[in-house]
């Protein structure tokens, strides 16, 4: 989620800096989240924040690079509190590109609230088609599983477009079925009918 800031949304993000101290950044692969939202979440599409909304969401990097480090491979979750506070966590395949992932990491969420820490965890999404469960070291610090709203046709998922989000400029529409989020003093737990986005077809290229 995204937001616009000093508040910010669940994956929707509007970074702003000075032009110098941006990087190019370009990847594809897949991105999920569900947050306390109602469905849809306002964060992503509008901006607004609701004083409720914090949220969890992972995504895998299948392709990409950030100020010409590789990227590819890499795998990053998050937990927010919009305007509070971040935290990270990184699957990476080496050093080289784990230090890559955080730096971007960094620069997507600086925004969002105050980057509390950044780890290294296995994650996993697991599904396809807006089915997806998603684990942070197998559950331990974070689960989810959301599940696609489908649109009119009744066969594909509700489709959002055009937003401002630095990892997919497309949502498609998503519930939760079940959310659990430990870590240290941070903790999150939705319940099951909240909002979710996904996009198996992540693919964005810009300034971070």
């Amino acid at each position: 989620m995204k937001r616009t800031f000093p508040v910010l949304g669940l994956l929707s993000i509007a970074v702003v800096a000075h032009a110098g101290d941006k990087a190019p950044y370009k990847l594809a692969g897949v991105f999920t989240e569900t947050c306390a939202c109602g469905i849809p979440c306002k964060c992503e599409l509008t901006g607004e924040v609701p004083s409720n909304c914090q949220g969890v969401g992972a995504f895998k990097i299948t392709s990409g690079s950030y100020a010409g480090a590789d990227l590819s491979g890499v795998t990053i979750a998050y937990a927010v509190k919009p305007g509070e506070w971040v935290r990270a966590y990184i699957d990476a395949p080496d050093k080289s590109r784990r230090d890559a992932a955080e730096k971007f990491a960094r620069a997507v969420y600086k925004d969002w609230g105050t980057m509390e820490a950044v780890k290294d965890a296995k994650i996993a999404i697991q599904g396809t088609n807006g089915n997806y469960t998603v684990s942070v070291d197998g559950g331990t610090i974070m689960s989810y599983t959301i599940e696609p709203v489908l649109g009119g046709d009744g066969k594909t998922a509700l489709t959002h477009g055009n937003t401002h989000n630095a990892l997919t400029s497309t949502f498609y529409q998503a519930k939760s079925k079940s959310m659990a989020y430990r870590d240290d003093t941070r903790t999150i737990e939705l319940a099951s009918g909240r909002n979710g986005y996904f996009n198996d077809r992540m693919e964005k290229s810009g300034q971070l």
